[in-house]
């Protein structure tokens, strides 16, 4: 297995490599294309002052102008015309040519198209005992007062391999300088940055093991803070979901529990007194069967859609008939118990497109949570449908005891009880709301509930008709 580097040597690498590419990338161009830099920028510089000359020729302070150009740009100037042939900034090459190489340079320039011309290997030489010094040379001809005038521009062509070579022993010393500087920065940035990452990291290590107590690590980057932040945060929630899961735990062994043991007495009893073999006393341990039958599914589809998320089986249906089927469900039921269940029905009567199990489940668990939670002598439950702009919106009221404001964002989790002391439900498994919850946002559906402390609850859905 590959073995891996810690932030800080990986710091260090990547910004030595940035500076070896740097100072590599400098020198190559330098070394290698300085002398071509070099030429071009002296070409432009004759060329522009070979320009500006002639165009300033016949200014009454012509040779002042003409001697600060030579002196400022290191170039030797001569303008030649038929009277007269001047040179400027001292010695220099134009000085010394004779007639012939002017004549030459003349008949060459007023040859070119635009009566300009550079000649870029120029050889010079001063003495017949000293080499010839390779110079460049711009003309370029005008006419000033209908006489032709030519204007000469030269320079000298320093040879660079002497500093070449002391840019080479520049960049050895830059390259150790900023190779050191480079080291001391990545370990300046390590300090800063990666020692909070290490701790927040050997905090995150405490979190797996369940022993992270929140620690905020101290930190001036604003990035880290917010990791630290969001780490606090998944130890504060993951606190809450284990005790939310030992408080289920408790919860669904109570609701086993509960049918098990009626199914059992009653069972039991019925084999050890055969008087006692009624109907009544079958229908109670069908109806717990029932019950834990419900618990049992509900978990099963929990833990479906927690790994494979809902899958829906769209059908037709007309909404009146779905809540009609529902509310027969219960009408016995609460007849029994002195329940006033009444059902309210739109007259448009819509086609709907839903997946009917999944809705009816919905419902279900609307209507188990308005019996679980009333206790008044005189409960009332209404299952009902009305007409909002261009959706119908199905709702459960009962006239229990309401949810307080500070509960009602937190109903729909799944660990999440009102009231924390446990009840035995009348139908259901007390895990139906977050159930709903998820089969609700797997159809798109808009839901909510309405709700006010010791008068009544509507919780409801907005289901929008087939087009």
């Amino acid at each position: 297995m590959k073995k891996k580097t810690s932030l800080r040597l990986q710091l260090i690498g990547i910004l030595l490599g940035f500076v070896v590419l740097l100072m590599g990338t400098v020198y190559f161009v330098q070394t290698t294309f300085l002398d071509d830099f070099y030429r071009i920028n002296k070409i432009k510089s004759i060329e522009s002052v070979g320009k500006s000359v002639a165009e300033q020729i016949g200014d009454s302070d012509f040779e002042d102008i003409v001697e600060r150009a030579g002196m400022t740009n290191e170039v030797c100037i001569r303008v030649v015309s038929n009277n007269s042939a001047y040179s400027y900034t001292g010695a220099c090459t134009l000085r010394g040519l004779d007639n012939s190489i002017i004549n030459l340079i003349a008949q060459e320039t007023m040859e070119s198209a635009d009566g300009e011309k550079l000649f870029d290997d120029f050889r010079y030489q001063r003495r017949p005992d000293e080499n010839p010094e390779k110079v460049f040379i711009y003309s370029k001809f005008i006419t000033y007062n209908n006489e032709p005038v030519m204007v000469l521009v030269s320079t000298a062509i320093t040879p660079l391999s002497a500093t070449i070579s002391t840019l080479k022993s520049q960049y050895f010393l830059i390259s150790i300088a900023l190779i050191v500087m480079t080291v001391v920065l990545a370990l300046i940035i390590s300090r800063i940055i990666l020692r909070p990452v290490k701790q927040i990291s050997e905090e995150s290590r405490n979190l797996s093991r369940g022993e992270y107590d929140g620690t905020r690590v101290r930190t001036d980057s604003r990035e880290m803070s917010d990791l630290n932040e969001t780490l606090i945060r998944a130890n504060e929630d993951i606190q809450k979901a284990d005790k939310a899961k030992k408080e289920l735990l408790g919860n669904v062994s109570h609701d086993l529990r509960t049918p098990l043991t009626m199914i059992v007495g009653y069972g039991e009893m019925i084999r050890d007194l055969p008087e006692e073999n009624t109907e009544e006393n079958l229908n109670v341990i069908i109806e717990e069967a029932k019950r834990l039958s419900t618990l049992v599914d509900d978990l099963i589809d929990i833990s479906k859609i927690d790994t494979a998320g809902v899958e829906l089986n769209k059908e037709d249906i007309r909404l009146n008939a779905l809540l009609e089927d529902v509310y027969h469900q219960y009408q016995k039921y609460c007849e029994s118990q002195n329940i006033d269940f009444s059902l309210k029905l739109s007259e448009d009567d819509p086609l709907v497109n839903i997946d009917i199990k999944r809705i009816k489940q919905i419902l279900y668990n609307f209507i188990n949570n308005s019996l679980n939670y009333n206790s008044k002598k005189k409960q009332k439950i209404i299952l009902g449908t009305e007409k909002m702009d261009d959706v119908y919106r199905v709702y459960v009221y009962d006239n229990g005891e309401g949810i307080e404001a500070k509960d009602i964002q937190n109903i729909w989790d799944r660990y999440y009880k009102v009231d924390k002391e446990h009840r035995r439900h009348h139908i259901g498994s007390g895990i139906g709301l977050s159930l709903s919850r998820d089969l609700l946002n797997a159809h798109g559906l808009n839901y909510g509930v309405e709700s006010e402390p010791k008068k009544y609850s509507r919780f409801y859905f907005d289901i929008p008709e087939k087009q």
